[in-house]
């Protein structure tokens, strides 16, 4: 590989890590936009940058996914109802246009990225937590908010741009950090996803404690809960990892170990938003976690084969409505969101996908994980498994 193209290829990596973790759209009207605009191009140049270097293993797997998505609309009997084709067909149709070009961003990543080695991906990993931390420290102490704020402002749309500080003093204590982003959570997510890159591709006796000092200090700073997601899957890295004897017991010990003081530090840490949740008052809470399933209950009740089709939304909104009625949240609120079935990437997939569609699905990437990972394809199955928790959709640049 020539320095010119080794020059070009981390431009476009760096460009599409800034667009992953903005995840801004381009606007190019009132009502048609390009969604994560900078990963879009990042993620394509990339693809095209390395197209000769795919693998037939890469073109099979994204052949059987689309394959997947458009079975799952082509056998959807509610697709064959006139009036819901004619409702809800041009939704379907940007909602799969937007998969295809997700598949395409992570082609282009994957095959780039394939080509590092794994002491320069962890040290790329590293870099940008400790660039995120030292922003986040920044706009909590050393006066950056502000053109955070001011940049928040040009990149997304009011409703879309989280100013809920409130809520935030109420359940945290403080103004939580939102570096750029639309919301708090978004920090949270793409610490999550990168964190764990690092500790996949680390080596050396440090990796493991610098981990959880990594861990605690997002934790801490950034303050979203979604940041202990990781602990599952770095577990499962350990296992992965250890060939059995002692190195299987000491990953097994730490895990026993250290889950119950997680559980301590997030009661300590997260008080406010715990007792919120307990008491049934943390919308967040319901529209993440007990919304979707409530959806995906309803919904599976009338479609169970194969769900509502890839990129429903609009055309669970009958679902959603008696499912916020029945929580008590209010439905008009909900359907004016850009996630009216909630916000949780698993349930949604298997709202959409229902359960043949979603166990085929499931099989394809466990093969593909094996194809890629080998015998650590467990860790990216339970890594994928915490993000799709915090993400709101499968037909996502994010997933």
């Amino acid at each position: 590989m020539s320095a010119a193209t080794r020059s070009l290829s981390a431009v476009l990596t760096v460009l599409f890590l800034a667009g992953f973790y903005l995840h801004a759209d381009l606007a190019l009207g009132e009502t048609l936009k390009v969604p994560a605009i900078g990963a879009l191009i990042g993620g394509c140049g990339l693809l095209a940058l390395y197209l000769g270097r795919l693998r037939h293993g890469d073109l099979v797997f994204v052949a059987v996914w689309i394959g997947i998505a458009v079975a799952s609309l082509v056998l959807n009997p509610a697709l064959w109802d006139g009036r819901f084709r004619g409702q809800y067909g041009g939704d379907y149709a940007t909602s799969f246009i937007v998969f295809l070009a997700s598949l395409a961003i992570g082609l282009g990543v994957f095959s780039g990225l394939r080509l590092w080695r794994p002491e320069a991906l962890a040290r790329l990993a590293l870099s940008a937590l400790l660039i995120l931390l030292v922003g986040v420290v920044a706009e909590r102490w050393l006066g950056l908010a502000e053109i955070s704020n001011t940049v928040r402002a040009l990149l997304y749309p009011q409703d879309l741009t989280y100013a809920e500080d409130i809520r935030d003093r109420l359940l945290y204590g403080g103004v939580r950090p939102k570096l750029f982003t639309a919301e708090p959570s978004h920090i949270g997510k793409f610490y999550v996803l990168i964190l764990l890159t690092w500790y996949a591709t680390a080596a050396g006796q440090w990796r493991r404690p610098a981990l959880y000092a990594l861990l605690a200090a997002g934790v801490l700073l950034i303050q979203s809960p979604t940041v202990l997601v990781v602990l599952p899957a770095i577990w499962t890295a350990d296992l992965c990892r250890s060939r059995g004897g002692l190195g299987w017991a000491l990953a097994i010990g730490a895990a026993l170990v250290l889950a119950p003081l997680g559980v301590v530090a997030a009661e300590a840490l997260f008080a406010g938003r715990l007792e919120h949740i307990l008491s049934g008052q943390d919308t967040s809470f319901i529209i993440r976690f007990v919304l979707p399933f409530e959806v995906l209950a309803r919904v599976w009740a009338d479609y169970p084969l194969f769900g509502l089709g890839l990129g429903a939304k609009e055309s669970g909104i009958p679902y959603a409505i008696a499912a916020a009625q029945h929580l008590g949240l209010d439905a008009g609120i909900l359907i004016a969101t850009t996630s009216p079935l909630g916000n949780n990437g698993l349930a949604i997939g298997l709202i959409q996908l229902g359960l043949v569609g979603s166990l085929a699905f499931s099989a394809s990437l466990i093969a593909f994980w094996r194809f890629a990972c080998g015998r650590h394809w467990p860790f990216a199955a339970t890594a994928m498994l915490g993000y799709l928790l915090l993400i709101g959709g499968i037909n996502d640049p994010r997933f």
